[in-house]
């Protein structure tokens, strides 16, 4: 008995994607599944064997046996001209002793261009259950097709399932080993990155200092910063949000009194440019802290826009009423330059009528 031809489960997205995992769809001949259609075809005495992958408006031939051309050259046939479609929709075996003798197949092209009458078709299902398609047995004469037929063809596709199943452990093992390669260099990268930047950190903070505590202290902030960077890369596996970092580094320096206005459009910075961002801003909060807004209950303005090309300008803007305009070294300006360096950018300090503004230019795109 044929049931209705279901369209729907032959397009279904679920069958599909199971299909298209399985990656044998408009792939060359392979030695092991002809192996099992000749196997097939001996065994049952029949005219062509089959393995039948079935897409959305075809039927594309893994493997063939006794297949007549154009047919065996092209290894296909549009759905007008397949049984194994009943196969997928009705996820059962269809067992045709003479096709023209039922009136869903009479007008199959199969039966028309293929001289197809009896037809034996077991479903092959992928890896989550999905019916792929059918590995069939086809003759041009009527025939009653045994249970011992029925047998051997459902034991040959298990094989063929068994098969399609270890390919894709395969895949997914040669995946998993490419990306924990890519990984172990991306931690083997960042971690030399990290030390790199680290030395410069206690060298920077060596050259100006008074005393050892002093290089002490200004090393572990520093390095705090650093630290700091890094919980907002293992935070989240995507770019990491400009104002939300800001607003992290900044919090500790907002006591009772002091402000920092933080404002920009949505940036999203790459992993490899938070670290310098994270520096650059550390200082400026620290020497802020010292001899800025930030000692004297003050506003601290961090800024940024697009300045075309995909740069970035990131302003930080304290008054001048109170800033120390004698701040050693133009506040930590080598840490600063440093900074930059790292983003491939650049960085100018001005003063004016109406304060400090510190800029650091650099480019989104690597």
């Amino acid at each position: 008995m044929v049931s209705a031809f279901d369209d729907s489960e032959i397009r279904s997205p679920a069958r599909l994607f199971a299909l298209g995992r399985a990656a044998l769809l408009d792939t060359d001949p392979e030695c092991y599944f002809d192996r099992i259609t000749r196997l097939a075809a001996r065994l049952l005495c029949s005219k062509t064997t089959l393995l039948s992958l079935v897409d959305a408006d075809r039927q594309f031939f893994k493997s063939q046996c006794g297949l007549g051309e154009p047919y065996a050259t092209s290894r296909e046939t549009p759905l007008s001209h397949s049984f194994c479609k009943h196969v997928v929709s009705s996820k059962q075996p269809l067992i045709v002793s003479d096709a023209r003798k039922i009136p869903m197949l009479a007008d199959n092209g199969a039966v028309s261009d293929l001289s197809v009458i009896s037809y034996l078709g077991i479903p092959v299902r992928g890896t989550g259950d999905e019916v792929i398609g059918s590995l069939c047995a086809t003759n041009l004469e009527p025939r009653e097709w045994s249970e011992s037929d029925v047998a051997l063809m459902i034991d040959l596709a298990r094989i063929v399932e068994d098969e399609i199943a270890l390919r894709e452990q395969a895949r997914k093992a040669t995946t998993l080993a490419q990306e924990n390669a890519v990984l172990a260099r991306e931690y083997h990268h960042r971690v030399k990155n990290a030390l790199a930047v680290s030395a410069a950190l206690v060298n920077l903070s060596g050259r100006d200092a008074t005393s050892i505590d002093d290089v002490i202290s200004k090393a572990s902030n520093r390095l705090s910063a650093l630290a700091s960077a890094h919980d907002a890369l293992i935070a989240t596996s995507d770019d990491v949000d400009l104002e939300g970092l800001a607003a992290r580094l900044l919090q500790p320096y907002c006591q009772p009194g002091s402000t920092a206005d933080v404002s920009g459009p949505p940036i999203s910075l790459r992993h490899q440019q938070v670290t310098p961002v994270c520096l650059f801003l550390h200082e400026l909060a620290t020497n802020s802290a010292k001899y800025g807004a930030f000692r004297n209950d003050g506003r601290v303005s961090i800024r940024w826009d697009y300045a075309g090309n995909q740069q970035i300008l990131l302003n930080w803007h304290e008054p001048l009423a109170v800033v120390t305009q004698s701040a050693p070294a133009g506040f930590g300006s080598r840490l600063l330059e440093l900074a930059a360096r790292q983003l491939g950018g650049q960085t100018s300090t001005a003063w004016a009528t109406d304060g400090l503004t510190v800029t650091l230019g650099f480019s989104l795109v690597d």
